[in-house]
């Protein structure tokens, strides 16, 4: 198992709830990090956010002997006691289980009973490029879930639980254990967990530019291509945004 290099804090998870993820990628862009984004990973219960820290399972394609070495325990058929249960026993408040299997949409990687572990040990969700058995009842746990796809099949005999916390890909991307896992409605970002802070101000600011943009340009029946990239006319209607904003809240007494 892999050092954890940083380990984001509570506090910082909570503040990415109000970013974007498309924000959160633009930062990273400019920092060099391009493959960010998974694909073929999606939301499988709509309109719940994801920030979390990732606990990382890896799954390798089945073979007997891989099967008789994952399994530990005693009713065998690599159940009971595969490193799939140690990464569910591993996850904490503010985890979110990663499971990379390989791209393999259609195969499960675990269904309601597994993934009811998630529920009971708080963590905040669950995240696989592979598929998830009875989708539509994992939903129903409340917290967000981001697969390729629901299946009614099992993953054996075409993959494997094989090691937790180590770094794994998931949908593409690279994931560290500890990076943060942003998940919306266009998909899963991962945020290397050094860069959270360090990018966190910064993506405020560029969705609050945004947000003036659209206030600015609806208000006046103009078009948004004059303030893209951001110029001095866009500096202009931020600060003009900024003090309707302050203004409104005293009115509110905020």
């Amino acid at each position: 198992m892999v050092d954890v290099v940083v380990r984001v804090s509570d506090d910082v998870l909570k503040k990415y709830e109000g970013v974007s993820n498309a924000t959160v990628l633009g930062a990273l862009a400019k920092r060099g990090y391009l493959k960010v984004f998974m694909n073929n990973v999606q939301s499988l219960a709509r309109g719940r956010r994801l920030v979390a820290r990732a606990v990382t399972l890896r799954y390798l394609p089945s073979r007997p002997d891989l099967q008789e070495y994952v399994t530990r325990g005693g009713h065998g058929e690599g159940f009971n006691e595969t490193p799939r249960w140690d990464a569910l026993e591993a996850l904490t408040p503010g985890d979110c289980l990663v499971a990379d299997c390989m791209g393999e949409s259609m195969t499960s990687t675990g269904g309601d009973v597994v993934f009811s572990r998630i529920l009971s040990q708080k963590a905040a969700g669950l995240v696989t490029d592979g598929g998830v058995r009875d989708g539509h009842k994992v939903a129903e746990y409340g917290y967000p879930v981001y697969g390729g796809g629901s299946t009614p099949t099992i993953g054996e005999p075409n993959v494997l639980p094989y090691e937790v916390n180590e770094p794994i890909q998931c949908g593409g991307v690279l994931v560290w254990p500890g990076d943060v896992i942003l998940g919306d409605e266009d998909g899963v970002v991962v945020l290397p967990a050094q860069l959270a802070e360090e990018i966190y101000d910064e993506c405020v600011h560029h969705d609050e530019v945004e947000a003036a943009i659209l206030w600015y340009t609806q208000k006046e029946g103009i078009s948004p291509k004059f303030f893209y990239p951001f110029n001095e006319e866009t500096e202009k209607i931020y600060t003009a945004w900024s003090r309707a904003t302050s203004s409104k809240r005293l009115a509110d007494g905020e």
